[in-house]
Order: structure tokens, then C-alpha cells, then sequence
């Protein structure tokens, strides 16, 4: 009865009863006879609990009746095997509902199981799932009928080493299971399927693969149960258990702890590929909120880098945008939505349409981010919008921030504002990098308090960092610490700026981030003196022709004669339109650069706008020309007035 290893313990326990005459318990397993009289046994590790027969030994002292000494030891052995398998598989249900479903991860939660299992269950164990599972999208519900092609996403194998020799379907690879196979009969029936070597069924399930042929010869499976994966009405995929060699064959009763196993195997992988369906419509949203290609402008040289949340914390809200503006000009934004979810994504889709749509009005900074205050205020009055669980700055308010810049090429100024966003970094020609100090603003959506603008004169060749506060604040380091580390990163050498957003990413963020992260590098330009020409005119309409004549004479030092024609027509009518309707001082300037601009400015802050002139009419249709004839035109407002401008695209050659 008793195996080897136990004589030392049951000898110990009958010097006990001996010697100090008390009644003991001795209980011990012993190995199970080899199921299959003549099967050659397979070298695997050795099977604790369900391959072994467990024994209750009761020992008690003999004692003489004349004199009450003790003169020998009893014992009474009895077979508790089926209790002890019982008490296992509670233990092993109990493991389960600890060790299954630790991730939101579909292909981790099936290994899981399959570990669990070996090889305290099975020698071996496959778990293969429909395709559809690991997309996110939704199985048909009910049993699967006839043919199923499923994908090996887990197995595992209770031979020493981490290869799994039993293995006929590598992970990630692909197999169909014919309607007579235990997987798909299980799969069609929805409840487990015990077979085996006796099962004619299996035996053709076996010889019809060339792959589990040759495994079978080799391993010898004698028994096997496959059980649907099943949870919430839908079928996700199976799982089989093997054994093989001399190891017993499965019973009716490890048919109900495999199919409860699979039971919750299933709700973690449903759990999962719903997380998985989930989180892929969000980051689908967000990255179709997000800019693909940055658009062309002359001002900076620009890269990006914008990374998700890698914990199942889900997508968020942070957004980048580099935005063209007049006169060279460009805006560089970053901001960031508080929370995530599918409402942080969509807050950030409807703030950076605003944002592009204010842009586009040529608003400045601090004007800018009022506006946008205003827009978040508004949107948090919209009670339809946010779930009572979405996490927001104050109980079912929405919170953001933003760091919104132009910089100005001519002028070589940048003007910072921020609305409670982290500062950028600037690294200048020099070698220099340094946190660029702005007057902080309120979060978007507090309201009531004023923005201010910092403007800061870069060099030619500075390189700006934009960032979201995932790159730079984490549980171990407070923003402070962080904008230290990033400038560190930025000050290394920058041989592009492809490498240098790798480098700051490598530098600064875990394998796994824990938020969001969007990073813009921004290389500044100039535009040069050979490429700007100003002048400032009187307010005298005799002065008009003057003013075409000078244009003339640039355009043909520059080579452009063939742009004189709208160029002067273009003069003449925003030169005339300052005079008669503007005030002093008016000046005209001209930018060369992609595009040919013109540019009039004036001291009054009344805009010009296009209308229809009737038959009759002795004005309005200068404009009109000016809109026909050019690219495009607009207005902007500025402290001292406003600048009407108008582009037109270069000759070509």
C-alpha cells in the first residue's frame, strides 16, 4: 500500500503509538496502478493528487489484558480516494477563481487555464479560440455546427522544460476540426465531450491529421475531454484536456469540474475580448480625431509621437495639432482631456475642432483659450454626454487642459499661452535646453479667470517640446522632476528629430505607460530679410499707385515678374480699402516664401467682408477680385489693428 517515500513517516508514527501507547492518524498517497496492463510508461513529472490512491491508516496500541502494558501496535487502512479527489477538485475551483481571469488579456486569461490544469488535471491542455474572440468582435451566439476552424491561442504540457513536445498545432496557428472531432461534437452539443482510445470517432479524429499521428504514436493519448467555452449565451472556442501514457483515464466526475473550469475560463475571455472590443472602438475613435499627416508650412520642422495608455486604464484624451496660420505663421497645440474613455475621446475631438476652427479666426492665445474655456463650460452642461462613472475633475464636470503657441518666422517670437498644462522645453542653437516659464492659467472649464501670454524670441534652429503630462509625471516622479528628465533627454545630440522623440520616449516612459502620451518637437525657422519687404504709407489715396509701383520693383528683384499683374491689383484694392475706411498707421508688406502674401495692415479693427454688389453699385467688388484671383485671403486682429492678407502660389519655375 504505502509507497517508498512514506515508510519513514508511518514507521515514526507506529514508534509513537508504541511507546507513548496514544490511538494516530496516519494519512498517505499511494501510486496508481498503470490504467493499460502492458503500456510503456512515459517519462513525465510526476502527477500529485489525481494520479494517486489516498489512504487513511489508523493506529492503535495492543495492550495485554493482565497487565494494561502495551505489546503491540493495530492498524486499519482504509481507501479514502474519492473523498480526497473531491476536497482536490474544491481546491482546484477555489485556484481557479484566484488564478483565471488575472488580465483583461484574451490569449494570458487562456493560458491561465491551461496551467491551472497541468498537471494536477491533465498531461496536456489546448485551448483554441474562434478568430472573431481575439478581434473584440461578437461570436454567433449559440453552438457552433459542423466544421469549426479555431486558432491555437494556449496549451500547456506537464513534460520538464518549457516546450510543450505534445503540441500538434503551434500557438498562433490555425486548424479545422471536423464535426465527428471531440472538439467540434462539443462545440456543436455545448457540453463536454468525454473520448478516448475506444472511441472510433477519436481514433479518426487522430489518423485524419498527420501531425497528431505522429504525436499519438509517440505520446500515446488514451483519454481526452473537450468543453466548449461558453459564457453569456456565445461560444468563444474549446478547450481539451489529454492524458496520456499510463496515467488513469478521466471519469464522469472530472466532467463536471472541466466544464465548471471552463465556465470561468470562459467569462475571463469573454471579459477580455469585450475589453478588447471596447478599447479598439475607442482608440479607433481617437486616432480618427487625431491629425495623420501634419499639414505643410514653412515656420518649423515638426515630429510626433502619440502613445496610449498600455494599462487598462483605456484611451484618453490627449491631442496635438500643428496648425497653419497667415503670414507664415503657425500654431502648435497640445492638450489634454481629464479621464479616459470613449467621453475623454470625444471631448478631445470636439475641443480640437475648436481649437482649429479659432485658429483658423486668427484669434491670439490668451483670446483663444477664453473661447475654448467657454466651449468646455458649455459642454459640461450637457448632462447627456457624461456617465455617471466617468471619472471627471469635479463630480460630472469635464476638466482639460491646453498649451496653445504661435510662432512667428519673420519676427522669430513665440507666444506661449496655458491653460493649466505642463510648460514646453526649448533646446537652443547654443546647446542650452530649458523650461520654458509661462504665467499659468486655469484648467478649462473653471472659468471666470483671465489667460496671459508669454512671448519668448527664439533663434533660428531652437527646437521646442510639447508634451502631455503622461510623459513627464508618474506615481515615483512629480512634474518638476519629470521636465528635468526631459530637459536631459533634449539636450543630448539631436542627429533628427525622428531620433530624438525615440529618445525621449526610451528615456522617459516604461515599457507599458500608464497614460496617454503625446509628444511635438518643433525645429524653428526664419524667414530672412531677402525675403520679407515692408513699408509704411500715408493716408492718402494719391499713394496707391506709389505703393503698386514699390511692389512692382520687389516682385521683379525677386525675380516674380510674372506674378506683378495680381500682385498689384491685389495692392491697389487692400492699399485703397485702409485709406478709405481704416485709420494711421497703414503698412504694406510682402512675404516670399512657399507662397507669394501681401499684407496690409491698418489701425482699425472693423473687418472687411465680401458682398454682393448689385448692378448699380459703385463699390464691393474689390474684394470679390481679391477672392477670385488669389489662393486665399483673410483678416486678423492684433493690438494696434487689423491685417488683411491675401496668398497667392508662386510662378511656376
Amino acid at each position: 500500500m504505502l509507497p517508498p517515500s512514506s515508510d519513514d513517516g508511518f514507521l515514526h508514527c507506529v514508534r509513537r503509538v508504541a511507546e507513548e501507547g496514544i490511538p494516530m492518524r496516519y494519512e498517505c498517497l499511494a501510486p496508481e496502478p498503470s490504467c493499460a496492463p502492458g503500456a510503456v510508461p512515459v517519462a513525465v513529472a510526476p502527477l500529485p493528487d489525481a494520479r494517486h490512491r489516498a489512504w487513511v491508516i489508523e493506529l492503535w496500541p495492543v495492550r495485554d489484558p493482565a497487565t494494561g502494558e502495551v505489546v503491540g501496535v493495530g492498524t486499519a487502512a482504509f481507501d479514502s480516494s474519492d473523498q480526497h479527489a473531491a476536497r482536490q477538485r474544491l481546491v482546484l475551483l477555489q485556484e481557479a477563481g484566484a488564478r483565471i481571469g488575472t488580465t483583461l488579456n484574451v490569449t494570458r486569461t487562456a493560458q491561465e487555464l491551461a496551467d491551472l490544469a497541468v498537471p494536477r488535471l491533465a498531461d496536456f491542455v489546448s485551448v483554441d479560440l474562434l478568430d472573431s474572440v481575439l478581434r473584440g468582435e461578437e461570436p454567433v451566439p449559440g453552438p457552433v455546427d459542423a466544421a469549426v476552424v479555431l486558432r491555437r491561442v494556449a496549451h500547456q504540457s506537464a513534460a520538464e522544460g518549457e516546450a510543450v513536445p505534445e503540441a500538434a498545432i503551434d500557438l498562433g496557428g490555425m486548424d479545422t476540426y471536423p464535426p465527428f472531432s471531440p472538439p467540434a461534437r462539443c462545440l456543436a452539443e455545448g457540453k463536454p465531450v468525454l473520448s478516448g482510445a475506444d472511441d472510433p470517432d477519436f481514433a479518426r479524429w487522430i489518423a485524419d491529421h498527420e501531425a497528431r499521428t505522429a504525436r499519438n504514436e509517440e505520446y500515446r493519448f488514451h483519454s481526452v475531454m473537450a468543453t466548449p467555452l461558453r459564457a453569456r449565451g456565445i461560444t468563444l472556442g474549446v478547450a481539451v484536456f489529454s492524458r496520456i501514457g499510463g496515467s488513469p483515464p478521466f471519469e464522469a466526475d472530472d466532467l463536471i469540474l472541466v466544464e465548471e473550469l471552463a465556465g470561468r475560463a470562459a467569462v475571463g475571455v469573454d471579459n477580455a475580448r469585450r475589453y478588447t472590443r471596447e478599447r479598439t472602438n475607442a482608440l479607433t475613435l481617437q486616432r480618427s480625431l487625431l491629425p495623420r499627416d501634419l499639414p505643410r508650412q514653412a515656420a518649423v520642422e515638426v515630429a510626433y509621437r502619440y502613445l496610449p495608455a498600455g494599462s487598462g486604464a483605456g484611451v484618453g484624451g490627449d491631442w496635438f495639432d500643428v496648425v497653419p496660420l497667415s503670414g507664415t505663421r503657425v500654431a502648435l497645440v497640445v492638450g489634454d482631456v481629464v479621464g479616459h474613455g470613449i467621453h475623454a475621446s470625444a471631448t478631445m475631438g470636439r475641443l480640437r475642432t475648436a481649437v482649429r476652427t479659432l485658429a483658423d479666426v486668427d484669434l491670439p492665445p490668451d483670446e483663444l483659450l477664453t473661447h475654448l474655456d467657454d466651449l468646455v463650460t458649455h459642454l459640461a452642461t450637457d448632462r447627456e454626454d457624461i456617465a455617471p462613472d466617468e471619472p471627471y475633475l469635479v463630480s460630472g464636470e469635464i476638466g482639460a487642459t491646453c498649451l496653445y503657441a504661435v510662432y512667428d518666422p519673420v519676427s522669430r517670437v513665440c507666444t506661449f499661452a496655458s491653460a493649466g498644462h505642463v510648460p514646453p522645453v526649448v533646446l537652443l542653437p547654443d546647446g542650452t535646453a530649458r523650461v520654458v516659464e509661462l504665467t499659468p492659467g486655469p484648467l478649462l472649464g473653471v472659468g471666470g479667470l483671465p489667460f496671459e501670454c508669454t512671448e519668448v524670441e527664439l533663434p533660428e534652429g531652437s527646437l521646442l517640446a510639447l508634451c502631455t503630462d503622461g510623459l513627464v509625471e508618474a506615481r515615483d516622479r512629480d512634474v518638476g522632476r519629470g521636465l528635468e528628465r526631459l530637459r536631459a533627454a533634449l539636450a543630448g545630440p539631436v542627429t533628427s528629430l525622428e531620433a530624438t522623440c525615440d529618445t525621449i520616449l526610451r528615456a522617459l516612459l516604461p515599457a507599458t505607460p500608464a497614460d496617454d502620451v503625446a509628444l511635438l518637437l518643433a525645429r524653428t525657422r526664419a524667414l530672412h530679410a531677402d525675403q520679407v519687404a515692408a513699408w509704411a504709407l500715408p493716408s492718402d489715396p494719391s499713394i496707391v499707385a506709389d505703393a503698386r509701383a514699390q511692389a512692382t520693383r520687389q516682385l521683379t528683384a525677386w525675380g516674380l515678374e510674372e506674378a506683378a499683374f495680381v500682385t498689384e491689383l491685389v495692392v491697389s484694392e487692400l492699399v485703397t480699402n485702409a485709406i478709405r475706411y481704416g485709420a494711421v498707421p497703414i503698412g504694406l508688406r510682402l512675404i516670399r516664401d512657399r507662397t507669394l502674401i501681401c499684407e496690409v495692415s491698418d489701425a482699425s479693427n472693423t473687418a472687411p467682408h465680401l458682398r454682393r454688389a448689385r448692378t448699380y453699385d459703385e463699390g464691393g467688388r474689390g474684394l470679390h477680385m481679391v477672392a477670385q484671383l488669389t489662393q486665399g485671403w483673410g483678416t486678423r486682429q492684433g493690438p494696434l489693428g487689423k491685417t488683411i492678407w491675401a496668398e497667392q502660389s508662386l510662378p511656376a519655375g
